[in-house]
């Protein structure tokens, strides 16, 4: 494998600059970045960047210095294809909730890019529920297109990992076994701040310290290896029946610690941070605001 030749601590993240979204490599808390190019050429999205480079992290190279101010950081994947969720995928998880035994397939659920948003936004906590919980996660970001992908070929496939909250209306999520009405709202799902190639934290077997802290008070805490379905696992699985693309992102599911479980409920309300970690990538770090009814 030819080596990464990024910055230690580089990963590749999304900005809004004067001309528009571009794709850059950014260390997390830098005040500068590098336009992410590939044989020269800038991209406003992660998926044709990975298509360009062909998955390979060795290609893209660092072009232009821009001013980068965090505020303007974007979720690093804009318009994915497909964002395919997986839940009670941590064993202590599935006990919090009530549940004997993990599944025996991925329990697999979808969200759209309606759902996205940047890793330090101000999100809004809808009228329509006072449920609104969180989940800090891993997320898969797919390099290749690839179908039937074997064990032995996942680390082939996979560019790297980013982190996720999936943002969840847990009453709207209990109106149907689907969960989609409680999972997929606009703009509650932040992600970033970068992508890291795989190769740099552990490759397709990731053991990352995962935690999830609100107002400050540690939530949730456990550690990546010890995931139900692990990376080559729900790769193998999810390409068994579905094409996979270059920009997919696979949300990996949460720890226990989440808010709707706690006695008494600990739900999101106006005013509330929340900051999701995973060891080696970085912090999403929110704040939620009431929004008004229009």
């Amino acid at each position: 494998m030819t080596e990464l030749t990024w910055a230690e601590g580089v990963g590749l993240g999304r900005a809004d600059l004067p001309d528009g979204a571009a794709m850059v490599l950014y260390r997390p808390g830098a005040d500068t970045a590098h336009l992410a190019t590939v044989d020269g050429a800038g991209f406003a999205d992660l998926p044709p960047l990975l298509e360009a480079a062909a998955g390979d992290a060795v290609r893209i190279e660092p072009g232009e210095t821009v001013a980068l101010d965090e505020a303007r950081l974007l979720s690093p994947v804009g318009r994915p294809r497909k964002i395919i969720c997986v839940g009670q995928n941590y064993p202590a998880h599935i006990g919090e909730t009530g549940n004997a035994a993990a599944p025996p397939h991925p329990d697999l659920f979808p969200k759209w890019d309606n759902a996205l948003a940047g890793p330090l936004d101000e999100l809004a906590l809808p009228p329509e529920s006072d449920q609104v919980d969180f989940e800090t996660e891993l997320a898969v970001v797919i390099g290749r297109r690839c179908r039937r992908v074997p064990v032995e070929d996942v680390a082939d496939v996979v560019f790297g990992y980013t982190v996720a909250n999936d943002g969840s209306v847990r009453d709207y999520q209990m109106h149907t076994k689907g969960r989609t009405a409680g999972k997929a709202w606009d703009c509650l799902t932040p992600l970033g701040p970068v992508v890291v190639p795989a190769q740099r934290l552990g490759g397709v077997r990731p053991d990352l310290r995962i935690t999830g802290l609100l107002n400050g008070e540690v939530m949730q805490d456990d550690r990546t290896g010890g995931m139900v379905f692990g990376i080559t696992e729900l790769v193998t699985y999810l390409s068994t029946f579905l094409t996979l693309e270059p920009g997919d992102l696979i949300l990996t599911g949460t720890p226990s610690g989440v808010g709707f479980v706690r006695r008494p409920p600990r739900l999101l309300c106006d005013g509330d941070e929340f900051e999701a970690r995973v060891e080696g990538i970085g912090a999403l770090r929110n704040r939620y605001v009431a929004e008004k009814r229009a």
